[in-house]
């Protein structure tokens, strides 16, 4: 016999307070809504299970029998859906979230890297850092699961974002420049200087950022010809004096280079989670997002 959960819960509920009213107000019910339930129950069962009278309420023998069991009814069906809610929460063995990260050796790639090995400790992570150029293209192929880029890289209606972090840009010199030794660094004053920024294929959204903000600076920054991709290549150019180039502030420097903040504070550069829109979608995206977004939250990362 299928007996509605609902009904049980009502059942157990007057049993226990054994005053209409009072269950009522437990139940969040007007009193005859639930007098209506519970008459439903005993038509159900075709038993009586309340005495009712002019001096209250009481379990009929048949009443007080069924109450043990309709009580291990509903704690059965709670742990039922406690163990299905933890089952799809929890990451099956040998289950994989690619991820393409944009220049992985930078703070906030390693650091988001880090809260997803934390929350999904059974998921193999398959990093890669291919560039942003190619992110859309592989998440929609299914060849990507996630993609941590720059929100100017190429995207489209069919891939969704999260905001990750507005991340301050300073500029990486090395410690012979003239403005080493400054507390800020007036972008325009560094006009004259060759500006390392990566090949076009690689990070289009990030050299789109450094000549905005030198447009706005009052200048286009004659590009160093290096085609390296890598920060740490790039930061080893600046070391060397070859160079300067725009950096985020949180990139640690190599010794012989140091980064200092912009004194007019440009926009700052927003880092953004991508994934495809599908149906299904991969299992673990949405535990993936909850894990960046509250490591976004736990470093005011987006209050730029």
């Amino acid at each position: 016999m299928d007996v509605d959960l609902r009904l049980l819960r009502y059942f157990v509920v007057l049993a226990e307070e054994l005053h209409f009213t009072r269950a009522a107000q437990r139940l969040y019910v007007s009193q005859p809504a639930l007098s209506s339930q519970i008459r439903r129950l005993e038509h159900r069962l075709d038993l009586v299970l309340f005495d009712r009278s002019s001096g209250g309420v009481r379990l009929t023998p048949a009443g007080a029998a069924f109450v043990p069991h309709a009580r291990a009814a509903l704690s059965e069906a709670s742990l039922g859906i406690a163990a299905a809610v933890a089952a799809a929460a929890t990451p099956a063995e040998g289950d994989t979230l690619r991820i393409d990260v944009q220049a992985s050796g930078l703070a906030t790639p390693r650091m988001v890297i880090g809260a997803l090995r934390a929350a999904l400790p059974k998921v193999a992570l398959d990093v890669t850092s291919y560039g942003s150029t190619s992110h859309a293209e592989r998440l929609r192929s299914g060849d990507l699961d996630l993609a941590l880029c720059g929100a100017r890289a190429p995207s489209g209606p069919d891939i969704a974002e999260q905001p990750v972090r507005a991340e301050p840009v300073g500029v990486a010199l090395p410690e012979t420049h003239l403005l080493a030794d400054s507390a800020a660094v007036d972008l325009g004053d560094l006009a004259a200087d060759l500006h390392y920024l990566p090949r076009d294929g690689f990070a289009p959204d990030w050299n789109d950022y450094v000549l905005t903000a030198c447009a706005a600076a009052g200048f286009t920054p004659r590009r160093h010809p290096s085609s390296t991709d890598g920060t740490d290549t790039a930061l080893e150019l600046v070391r060397s004096g070859e160079c300067i180039a725009l950096s985020l502030v949180s990139t640690s420097p190599p010794p012989g280079c140091v980064i200092r903040p912009l004194a007019k504070h440009p926009a700052p550069y927003r880092w953004v989670l991508r994934w495809p829109v599908r149906t299904p979608m991969h299992p673990h995206i949405t535990q993936a997002r909850r894990a960046i977004s509250n490591l976004s939250m736990a470093h005011s990362w987006l209050k730029g």
